[in-house]
């Protein structure tokens, strides 16, 4: 994954840089990355509590368990690489969320402090 291989540092051999495929140039290296922030702000990737009285006011702690069922989660810079790189997103960018932002949703699905995972699951289910 571009994500987590390093650079090779052999600089006996060439080393070649491509902007992220299937996604509009803006400048340089720099791709138009609006429409994958867009569908990340989609998900709405923060905390949500039904009971927001107590909002500011205490930290929602979690057990060590359910803090280990994030790991790996966290890692994600949103660099877009994996989703460029996924066929359906190519074909489909509009509709499918792609990988990197699918795992963010799972990410707070799965987060014990949040109390709208129904919901969330639900506003992932499209019949496209």
């Amino acid at each position: 994954l571009a994500c987590t291989k390093r650079i090779d540092t052999n600089l006996g051999k060439v080393s070649k840089i491509y902007p992220l495929p299937h996604m509009y140039v803006v400048k340089d290296l720099v791709p138009d990355l609006s429409n994958f922030y867009a569908q990340y702000k989609a998900i709405q990737p923060y905390l949500k509590k039904k009971d927001e009285s107590q909002q500011g006011k205490q930290q929602y702690l979690q057990s060590i368990e359910d803090r280990q069922k994030l790991d790996g989660l966290y890692e994600c810079i949103l660099c877009a690489c994996c989703s460029t790189s996924c066929p359906s997103y190519w074909w489909n960018g509009d509709k499918y969320l792609g990988p990197a932002v699918l795992m963010q949703a799972y990410r707070w699905m799965i987060d014990s402090r949040d109390d709208y995972t129904e919901e969330r699951l639900a506003q992932l289910q499209d019949p496209f």
